[in-house]
């Protein structure tokens, strides 16, 4: 493969940003990827932070497995709802079905969701 700017030299590598081939005289090491120019070398600065941001939001690459927190607010919602509708049943005597119902369904929702981001090792 050849230089995109350079049709005779021999290409090393691709730029990251704007994938075209580069030289060696063309070429620049940003540490995080090669560049062929100063703008190409900020897309590829900013490509890496979006890159390392969204492994520490899905938790890949971190032994830490924390609980999601969408999954938390569905089961705070679940215990709710469910007390509540326990609460109104055997203390107050009167069965509230919508209330039970919706513990019910958030807590399911959310035993479905913690259930399958542990299948796919995800924590977001």
């Amino acid at each position: 493969m050849k230089c995109f700017n350079h049709n005779t030299e021999d290409a090393v590598g691709i730029c990251k940003a704007c994938n075209k081939a580069v030289c060696m005289s063309c070429v620049t090491d940003t540490g995080y990827g090669l560049a062929c120019c100063e703008e190409c070398a900020s897309e590829a600065k900013d490509v890496d932070a979006i890159i390392k941001k969204n492994k520490l939001l899905l938790g890949i690459g971190s032994d830490k497995k924390f609980m999601p927190t969408g999954l938390i607010m569905f089961f705070f919602f679940g215990i709710l709802f469910t007390g509540f509708g326990l609460y109104l049943n055997l203390i107050k005597g009167r069965t509230d079905f919508f209330i039970l119902l919706m513990g019910i369904g958030f807590l399911t929702i959310g035993g479905i969701g913690w259930y399958r981001n542990r299948k796919i090792n995800l924590s977001c």
